[in-house]
């Protein structure tokens, strides 16, 4: 998601307080199958899904666990309870997640609902071994600017159905945290259908609906998200990829868009899939990423857009090929992200942004955060979101930090060693799930250098940034 920190917006932060690279094996993949139709007229989507799951861990496995992620929004939810007065601009409004006829392999199960996570009892399935989970839903919007939610005409449709847990010893069932994007997710294969009205546009990850129904597919991809509205689609063709902008207006973002893939895609690795669609929405922040698509916010002037466009459209190489645990390990998306749209602005003078500028406003803006806010004290990066006390912190460890990390880096080892570190990293998990000791090693690996110390420093918090800068 697309923050801004430029120094100004730093002090008020302070002084306020479907071809796709990766496992090419889709028989090691699980596959939800959606079918639904969207009320418009009572903000609901009712739905029938089936999963069949794949067992890819190393575990013998009697439950699985779901991400109920609507129930965040309902009253007492974790964003209802929470400051997000910029999201609900008309209120308070709830929205939720109803569940019901879950059957195994056909048969009737038993499941349990607490919160937004929910676990569903199955018999034993063994490492490689498959099982069908069936089940009825109905999702409720929130009338909000948010991932999920209505408003002014449009339907955010982000983090919408039941997705399973990640792995990893055991079901990973943290809360929807209000700071950060708190996600982590696997890949899998999805067969979509989607009925809305014949005079809206869908918009979603596995492309665009017509005549009122979306039915599309797409694989070997961590999420599927859907926008609908009153859109005009701008669309422009890049090496085999098409290129949707989607707005109610008029402006045509698709020179940017196109000019973002094909730079990341010289400079990281081939984009991952066959369709990019970055859609100008209702949104209380500059932007979300999902897989194939974005969202931008509809309250965004020129030149914040393009910068939002561009963080986004790098999100496609960091979170949605390359995959990371967003609630444990932020800065692994995020500083990646934003370092990627400075060193698009360096490479691109015509924009009128130096790298230079870029990484002094972070500094400045990072330094008065600590001395002010912090009181002279470093957080480590390596931190859960849901532990961060506020969203400026939550910001400057992982957005900030993060790309004076990465530059130093740079400075570090050399242009040459670091851009193949990244080529590398993206090479070796794409379509996987990668952490910080795997984009460590990979930077060893195109360096030459051992590197474990210098990241252990800026990880911990114990490394000063006036002596790395």
């Amino acid at each position: 998601m697309k923050k801004f920190f430029s120094l100004m917006a730093a002090m008020a932060i302070l002084l306020s307080v479907t071809a796709f690279v990766g496992c090419s094996d889709d028989s090691k993949r699980s596959k939800y199958t959606i079918e639904g139709t969207l009320d418009a007229a009572n903000r609901t989507i009712n739905a029938k899904m089936e999963l069949d799951f794949y067992n890819d861990t190393q575990s013998e496995l009697e439950t699985l666990a779901f991400h109920l992620y609507p129930n965040a929004y309902k009253e007492g939810g974790s964003l209802t309870g929470a400051d997000t007065s910029a999201a609900f601009s008309q209120g308070k409004s709830f929205g939720g997640i109803d569940v019901s006829g879950v059957t195994v392999d056909g048969k009737e199960a038993r499941f349990e609902i607490e919160g937004d996570i929910m676990t569903v009892a199955i018999p034993a399935v063994m490492p490689t071994q498959r099982t069908s989970v069936s089940m009825n839903f109905s999702v409720l919007l929130p009338q909000a600017a948010h991932r999920l939610g209505y408003l002014e005409g449009k339907y955010n449709l982000g983090n919408w159905y039941p997705v399973l847990c990640a792995f990893d010893t055991e079901w990973k069932t943290h809360p929807y945290y209000v700071f950060g994007d708190p996600f982590d997710s696997t890949v899998a294969d999805y067969r979509v259908s989607l009925s809305y009205p014949e005079e809206l546009k869908a918009v979603s990850t596995g492309g665009v609906g017509e005549n009122g129904v979306l039915n599309v597919s797409a694989d070997n991809v961590r999420d599927f998200a859907v926008v609908i509205g009153d859109f005009n689609i701008k669309s422009a063709n890049v090496n085999g990829i098409k290129i949707n902008y989607c707005t109610e207006g008029e402006e045509d973002y698709t020179p940017l868009i196109t000019e973002a893939i094909t730079f990341f895609s010289d400079m990281f690795g081939n984009y991952a899939y066959k369709e990019y669609s970055v859609v100008k929405t209702a949104f209380y922040s500059g932007g979300m990423e999902y897989p194939a698509l974005c969202y931008i916010s509809d309250v965004l002037d020129e030149k914040a857009a393009e910068e939002v466009i561009i963080h986004e459209t790098a999100h496609q190489w960091w979170y949605a090929a390359v995959g990371n645990d967003q609630v444990n390990e932020a800065w692994l998306d995020e500083g990646l992200t934003e370092y990627s749209t400075t060193v698009f602005y360096e490479k691109h003078p015509d924009y009128g942004v130096k790298r230079e500028s870029r990484i002094a406003d972070s500094l400045t803006s990072y330094s008065l955060y600590c001395e002010i806010y912090a009181h002279g004290e470093q957080q480590p990066m390596r931190k859960c979101v849901g532990d961060y006390v506020n969203n400026a912190e939550y910001t400057f460890n992982a957005y900030v930090r993060g790309q004076i990390m990465l530059d130093s880096t740079r400075i570090l080892i050399g242009d040459g060693a670091f851009f193949d570190g990244l080529k590398l990293y993206y090479k070796l998990y794409s379509g996987k799930v990668a952490k910080a000791e795997d984009f460590v090693g990979a930077m060893e690996k195109a360096s030459g250098r051992n590197l474990q110390s210098y990241f252990e420093g800026w990880l911990s918090g114990k490394a000063h940034l006036y002596s790395v800068s």
